[in-house]
């Protein structure tokens, strides 16, 4: 697959809320027969390694269909809460390994088994996940706890995602997700005081829809929220999507996790990752590397 099928994304009008806009994104012509990937649930499950290894998850899946987890979705349970570091697609009928980081430094004890996949986790962790800089996530969700003044006996992400039903934004985010996505719909950028959070396109609109909520949670998480969002500017929002376009053209790899072909953008200005199956888009996501 060419990556410079990134080129066709558009653009449209933002919904914009406490000078945060999250503008829609959408990629003409994308997958019209449809990728056939299923998302976690019945038949599909995570757990530790026989011999446990932070790094690296094992994943079951029974389903007659290939199943799809993307980068930055939390993993709660076993030995410690993780975090995916990039997206993945596992075989029907398959046990297989992932890439993963952990995000609850102070616990390696409990079940061999996890709940499931959780929600995604803030744009700076998903950053840090992307680079596999364990010491960096650890520091990132000490700030997000610290910036929440929540008390963690574990420094866990999870205890951040247990606070938000008391959050003042939780009436916010759950509004703004009703307002979406759009028709046509593939994708969102996040900018606040005019500069980009984050970036996420899927391969068909079904996808998004199937991460629309956590995707929008994820965005108000570790931003700063004011009146203003005057500078928030589409024009900047594209540049980003053309700058980390560059910096992926080229013909992918092969997947060293699962089903295929994958790249990831590791520079001083963006870090992000590609997947895809049969030269069809499946899921891109990037982040400013300084923000």
């Amino acid at each position: 697959m060419s990556t410079t099928v990134l080129r066709s994304t558009a653009i449209g009008r933002p919904i914009t809320k406490r000078g945060v806009a999250i503008f829609p994104v959408y990629r003409p012509g994308s997958s019209p027969a449809g990728l056939g990937l299923a998302r976690p649930g019945e038949g599909f499950q995570v757990r530790e390694k026989a011999s446990p290894t932070v790094p690296v998850l094992e994943v079951e899946n029974t389903n007659p269909e290939p199943v799809v987890l993307f980068a930055g979705e939390t993993l709660e349970g076993g030995r410690q809460h993780r975090v995916l570091n990039q997206s993945v697609i596992i075989p029907a009928h398959t046990v297989a390994d992932i890439p993963v980081s952990c995000v609850e430094q102070g616990r390696w004890h409990g079940s061999q088994t996890f709940h499931g996949v959780g929600e995604m986790a803030p744009p700076s962790i998903r950053r840090s996940a992307n680079r596999r800089d364990q010491s960096a996530v650890w520091s990132d969700v000490d700030i997000l706890l610290s910036s929440r003044r929540l008390q963690s006996a574990t420094s866990s992400l999870d205890d951040y995602f247990q606070s938000r039903p008391a959050s003042p934004d939780t009436g916010l985010i759950d509004e703004i997700a009703s307002w979406g996505p759009l028709p046509e719909q593939t994708g969102i950028v996040v900018m606040n005081q005019g500069a980009v959070v984050s970036f996420d396109l899927f391969g068909e609109s079904t996808l998004l829809a199937s991460m629309w909520a956590t995707l929008i949670s994820s965005a108000f998480a570790s931003v700063v929220t004011s009146d203003s969002s005057s500078t928030n500017r589409a024009d900047k929002a594209l540049n980003f999507l053309r700058r980390f376009e560059r910096e992926v053209r080229g013909p992918l790899g092969r997947s060293d996790f699962g089903l295929g072909e994958w790249r990831q953008v590791v520079t001083d200005r963006v870090t992000g990752q590609v997947l895809a199956l049969n030269d069809q888009l499946v899921h891109a996501s990037a982040f400013p590397s300084g923000c």
